[in-house]
């Protein structure tokens, strides 16, 4: 029979919906299809929904990758068929070729040869299953052979076993476990078997990095109460989130950033006693003036040591530590506290199923010097994008709303809100870019990077993200299942959480990514 090529375009979704979200590409260009086969994950306005192919054929060029943002009715799929009933479909052109998009980064070449990141530190015993080695310990402490234990889910990253997993393992067995302990490398150890000059990359040393969240979960099922048409199964799809954490009455930011602090503190060897400065990433402080990181600095009883909060949102600790790192190249400091501590809990309003979901409570630190070695932080990128500015806002507790009326009828003014398409669109995008442009900074491909960690907005975009720069999703330190989304602290929390899993090995190439309210953007790399 006859072959011809048609154009499939991106379906329609109505009068409102003007364009889709591409998730997940599910063949390739050559890829033979079937009639019916799921072959792309899009998304519009907050559904998520499998696209079919329309005839059996061949996928001949695909006109996008995951991430892209493309109008309704627009070429999307080329296919080479011989299903007549849809010649309405064929193609200008007939030329076969078979190709598809790819990133600048993708078709870029270093200009020298990079060597390999090093292998991953996860261990897979006997059993099958994949472990961190602070899982292995605590099991191993606890008496339990690893390769004896079979029951169980991984929620690390890649479904690995974390420490989290065996802490309730042991739990549910009543053998109890030991307080975990610290599995961060030594600040001191070496970089220069990367084959990165620190110096020349203008870093600085992250010396120890701690974080802390607080003890009450609050799980779906608890939320989903206000809720009755939803499902837990639903809300996962769509965020990711299983719980997240809030903060109990009493409970402050800055007490969580204390004790994220100390962690930080204790693992860096660093005296606070040493300490010039410490620079707060918050949206939410726990009062206005003056700065938290002043109360935190009386807290920690290094009361002459500058102090000041910053305001990025979701990107904020990122831009901290580019301040930071500006600060101890320049002179102005040799030591200093880069914290984060979020209770987004207080201003996540519980009747809002786009919001109420998303949010949780926790805090992360760094301690960053100008010591030569150790985990080396080079310089973050960081940029806007205010045509943005209502995606995500909070108007009310600002000069401009104080309080709220006493009616009550502004209430929801004083409350996140977001507009979940347009943040999906533009952070798929803006995280995408913030990675490509690291690996161009430092003349590095996909392969070379060990693990990404980003700010942990929602599981589809991070999936998306990963499937659009070409870096497995397996290589993300995701810890939004448990922690939900912290703002300012969740890539500091990531960074923490993975730290003392002790996934990370010497001279692990780590890029940070962070997309936040504003817009705000900012991304980097680490040399572990």
């Amino acid at each position: 029979m006859e072959t011809f090529l048609i154009d499939v375009p991106m379906p329609s979704m109505g009068a409102t919906v003007n364009e889709l979200t591409v998730i997940d590409l599910k063949v390739q260009p050559g890829a033979h299809i079937a009639k019916g086969e799921k072959i792309a994950e899009l998304e519009s306005d907050k559904s998520v929904f499998e696209f079919e192919a329309p005839c059996d054929g061949v996928v001949t060029e695909i006109k996008g990758r995951a991430g892209d943002i493309v109008p309704s009715g627009a070429p999307f799929l080329r296919i080479q068929t011989t299903d007549t009933s849809l010649r309405h479909l064929e193609a200008r052109s007939q030329k076969p070729e078979i190709r598809g998009q790819k990133s600048e980064v993708e078709t870029e070449k270093p200009k020298a040869p990079i060597p390999s990141a090093p292998t991953s530190r996860l261990s897979p015993p006997a059993s099958g299953l994949t472990w961190t080695p602070r899982a292995r310990k605590l099991a191993e402490e606890a008496g339990f052979a690893p390769a004896t234990i079979t029951d169980l889910a991984g929620t690390g990253p890649g479904g690995v076993i974390s420490g989290d997993d065996i802490t309730r393992y042991l739990e549910k067995n009543k053998n109890g476990a030991p307080a975990p302990k610290s599995a961060v490398a030594d600040p001191r150890s070496a970089s220069a078997t990367t084959g990165w000059d620190p110096r020349a990359a203008e870093t600085v040393c992250i010396a120890g990095v701690g974080y802390a969240v607080p003890k009450a979960v609050m799980p779906n099922c608890e939320l989903l109460k206000e809720f009755p048409d939803k499902t837990e199964a639903e809300i996962l799809k769509l965020t990711g989130i299983r719980e997240r954490r809030y903060a109990a009455e009493g409970e402050t930011a800055t007490s969580l950033a204390v004790t994220a602090v100390q962690h930080a503190l204790a693992r860096s060897g660093v005296d606070v006693q040493c300490i010039d400065g410490v620079i707060m990433a918050t949206l939410l402080p726990d009062q206005p003036v003056p700065s938290m990181a002043s109360a935190l600095a009386q807290q920690l009883a290094i009361p002459r040591a500058l102090a000041f909060d910053l305001n990025a949102a979701c990107a904020g600790w990122l831009y901290a530590l580019e301040v930071g790192r500006t600060f101890i190249r320049g002179g102005t400091a040799k030591n200093l506290i880069v914290v984060t501590a979020e209770l987004l809990s207080r201003i996540t309003n519980p009747k809002d199923p786009n919001t109420a979901f998303l949010f949780g409570d926790g805090a992360g630190a760094v301690i960053l010097t100008d010591a030569p070695g150790g985990h080396r932080l080079g310089r973050m990128e960081l940029s806007g994008d205010a045509d943005q500015f209502t995606a995500i806002q909070r108007p009310g507790g600002g000069a401009t709303l104080p309080f709220p009326h006493p009616t009550g009828h502004d209430r929801d003014e004083f409350y996140l809100q977001m507009n979940g398409a347009s943040v999906f669109r533009h952070a798929v995008i803006g995280f995408g870019d913030l990675i490509e442009a690291t690996l161009v900074r430092h003349k590095l491909k996909p392969d070379d990077i060990a693990w990404i960690v980003p700010h942990q907005a929602n599981e589809r975009i991070l999936r998306a993200v990963s499937k659009r720069v070409g870096i497995p999703y397996e290589k993300f330190v995701v810890t939004i299942a448990k922690y939900g989304n912290t703002s300012a602290a969740s890539v500091s929390m990531a960074l923490g959480w993975a730290a003392e899993e002790g996934i990370f090995r010497t001279g692990d190439r780590i890029i940070f990514c962070s997309v936040g309210a504003g817009l705000t953007f900012a991304g980097g790399l680490l040399v572990w």
